[in-house]
């Protein structure tokens, strides 16, 4: 750090020459008084002091800070770090945000989605080792139903649906019915790409307790991302195994931790998480996921199998408009009827349904592969959109707990 009389002895080596030889001997003498005077250390207000993470809460932190600073990291990793440290448009980093890396889950066949999210990350978290994940493709690729099932039943989610509407002031209790539906080959792959995440965070962790940042390719921090999240890392319980960064919230929050850290019961979206191994180990072990993996996952908080917590307000949030440029088609998108305003990138990418179907006939006109939708879907889904409409997903929403969210979801 470079305290602030260090700064004006900089300065003054800038300054124009002084005026005559009186001011120079002015100068001299000021410059001896001050050599003599106890110096007062003050850091230079562009530099961001690191918070301590050895809170109570999370005294893990410190523990695997201690951890990493024995064993020596790869050259390349070190290099990172000095160059971030001396950045001084980067803040300085706590060892939590140090030792943080993030594997972007993204479909090799859509580097534009991928780049898009490697501006955004570079434009709010420079600091942020993150990594090309490469998503498990529902079209090409054979799923186990050990893994993840090819239908599922909404009665659990429409419990959540409607005390969402109830928290919301809704008045629309009589639209949510339990349905029995296919799940799509984007759904599908989805689930089997976070599974692989999971497996990723045990792998990476070894015998420690590091977490690992899990995002989708949507993900759009905000602006006080890195600043949010030293707080919320800050005092996170210890015994997390999940916390969310982007989140849309169904119930009413179980309890408040901090200022910034809430904990959850039942919330929807995976687009940016972080999993500690024990939640990575604990999700694991309830294979097969039996629904859309947010739903799964907030099912799995619900029921208390998984601690979750979230960071509030959100610090991630849906870069693109609900189902424009998506790869994955929801089942349960048509809930209100088909609308037309959903659509699916893969029409750039496949022909036609026929010649790589997505899911068998039973499931909705519309899943991936194409965008047109059939009245037939009226009977489907258990949904997040209101027929005629359209709305972004998340972008732009202000409250903690999407206040002004008018979409309906799963």
């Amino acid at each position: 750090m470079v305290g602030r009389t260090a700064c004006n002895v900089a300065a003054s080596a800038k300054a124009t020459p002084a005026k005559g030889v009186k001011r120079a001997a002015e100068q001299a003498e000021s410059a001896s008084s001050a050599s003599k005077a106890p110096r007062k250390v003050v850091r230079c207000p562009s530099i961001v002091e690191p918070k301590s993470c050895a809170t109570p809460q999370r005294q893990r932190v410190a523990a695997t800070a201690v951890s990493s600073a024995a064993s020596p990291r790869p050259t390349e990793h070190v290099d990172r770090q000095v160059l971030v440290a001396a950045s001084p448009s980067v803040p300085q980093l706590s060892p939590a945000l140090q030792d943080l890396e993030a594997v972007v889950i993204s479909l090799e066949r859509r580097p534009d989605r991928m780049e898009g999210c490697r501006a955004r990350l570079q434009a709010y978290c420079p600091w942020l080792k993150h990594s090309l994940f490469p998503a498990t493709d529902g079209k090409q690729t054979v799923m186990s139903e050990s893994d993840v099932v090819t239908s599922w039943n909404t009665a659990q989610n429409v419990v959540y649906q409607k005390r969402r509407a109830i928290r919301k002031g809704w008045d629309d209790l009589d639209s949510y019915h339990v349905r029995d539906l296919p799940m799509s080959a984007g759904e599908r792959g989805c689930a089997v790409s976070h599974i692989r995440a999971w497996q990723l965070c045990l792998e990476r962790a070894g015998d420690t307790d590091r977490p690992l940042l899990v995002l989708e390719d949507d993900a759009a921090p905000t602006p006080d991302f890195t600043a949010s999240l030293e707080r919320a890392m800050a005092t996170t319980p210890a015994d997390a195994h999940v916390l969310y960064l982007g989140y849309s919230q169904a119930a009413e929050w179980r309890r408040e931790v901090s200022d910034k850290v809430v904990e959850s019961e039942y919330v929807w979206t995976t687009v940016g998480y972080i999993v500690w191994p024990a939640g990575a180990r604990m999700l694991l072990s309830r294979l097969p996921v039996d629904g859309p993996v947010d739903n799964w996952m907030a099912q799995a908080a619900a029921d208390d199998h998984i601690k979750a917590y979230a960071v509030r307000p959100k610090i991630i949030r849906q870069a693109d408009e609900w189902n424009t440029n998506s790869d994955v088609a929801h089942s349960d998108e048509h809930y209100w009827g088909a609308d037309s305003d959903i659509k699916h990138s893969d029409d750039f990418y496949w022909d036609s349904e026929s010649k790589h179907p997505a899911v068998s006939s039973a499931a909705p006109s519309g899943a991936e592969g194409g965008a047109s939708t059939t009245a037939g879907t009226t009977a489907l889904g258990g949904g997040r959109f209101l027929a005629g409409s359209s709305a972004f997903w998340d972008i732009g929403l202000d409250s903690d707990s999407d206040d002004n969210d008018t979409a309906p979801h799963r």
